[in-house]
């Protein structure tokens, strides 16, 4: 039988003697960060911003001018039902299928299922589309028309959907939900 090779062993050790001393510093936090309650960089720091999940007083007004009236959820949504539609709402997981035309606030259009092709198709609740559609879309019925005016964080973000759709933009779509599935 071979005798064990001495410089393997001494690696081993000295593999086992570094990660000790990594679980030592990691541990006792002996290099953690100054603040360990501010996010790390720029961007993270903007997003988690209380700011991040409320609309400016100029925003505001621009609202309450040309939506007088809007529904507005708990998370902001606002919304007004153009038609009634029939049925039950669509669970979670459920193939939905809708026209729309989306638009930025100063009116410009930005996209449309017409531009695709026709309708889109997919599950609803389940992250396929920015959170303000999947929101909306849980409480519609089939048939049902909507305006739908998504605020930034339920959209696109701070930092929007280059080149058409700018950061922070709220977004206004008229969607139609066609069918569930």
């Amino acid at each position: 039988m071979a005798k064990p090779d001495l410089r393997s062993f001494f690696v081993l050790l000295l593999l086992a003697a570094m990660l000790a001393t990594l679980a030592l510093v990691v541990r006792s936090g002996i290099i953690s960060r100054r603040n360990p309650g501010e996010p790390i960089n720029a961007a993270m720091r903007e997003a988690v911003e209380p700011e991040a999940y409320q609309l400016t007083a100029e925003e505001e007004h621009i609202l309450a001018t040309k939506f007088p009236g809007a529904k507005i959820t708990a998370s902001g949504l606002r919304y007004f039902v153009r038609r009634p539609g029939t049925g039950a709402p669509p669970q979670f997981g459920q193939t939905v299928t809708s026209n729309y035309e989306g638009r930025l606030l100063d009116g410009t259009k930005f996209d449309a299922s017409a531009d695709h092709g026709g309708p889109l198709s997919f599950p609803v609740g389940t992250g396929k589309v920015i959170p303000g559609w999947d929101e909306a879309l849980l409480t519609m019925r089939k048939g049902e028309q909507r305006t739908l005016i998504i605020p930034q964080w339920l959209g696109y973000g701070i930092y929007g959907r280059a080149p058409t759709i700018p950061p922070r933009a709220i977004l206004v779509f008229e969607i139609e939900l066609l069918d569930i599935k």
